[in-house]
């Protein structure tokens, strides 16, 4: 590439960065507006807002609980289910074809993985 290239693309990546700064300041003064319009405006006093504010907060997090719950389901796992990284395998006759070509995967990128970090710490 050019350096006028670099220059276009610098001047492009800078014009990105002032517009998306530009849109997050507008969207926190737009933001920040229309809460204290809503709070000017709203229809009921002070106390009620903050009671009705407070439910809805209280309703919203027994919701998260809830679904934090649903999502947390327990993880049962079965020793004859998982491949060990690293080790000895339990039993070769008890695994299965892929089982076996996926340990020796690991095994081979294992070996890789530690000649290339010979060579490079050597």
């Amino acid at each position: 590439m050019s350096s006028k290239d670099y220059e276009l693309r610098e001047t492009n990546q800078n014009k990105s960065e002032d517009s998306s700064s530009s849109f997050l300041l507008g969207a926190l003064v737009g933001g920040l507006v229309g809460a204290a319009a809503a709070i000017f405006l709203a229809p009921k006093t002070g106390r009620e807002l903050r009671s009705t504010l407070n439910n809805q907060a209280g309703a919203i997090k027994e919701k998260t609980v809830q679904l934090m719950n649903k999502t947390k389901a327990p993880v049962d796992v079965e020793e004859d289910n998982y491949i060990p990284i690293g080790g000895v395998p339990k039993a070769a006759s008890e695994d299965s074809a892929d089982e076996l070509s996926i340990r020796k995967k690991l095994e081979e990128a294992k070996k890789a993985f530690d000649e290339e970090e010979n060579k490079v710490t050597h």
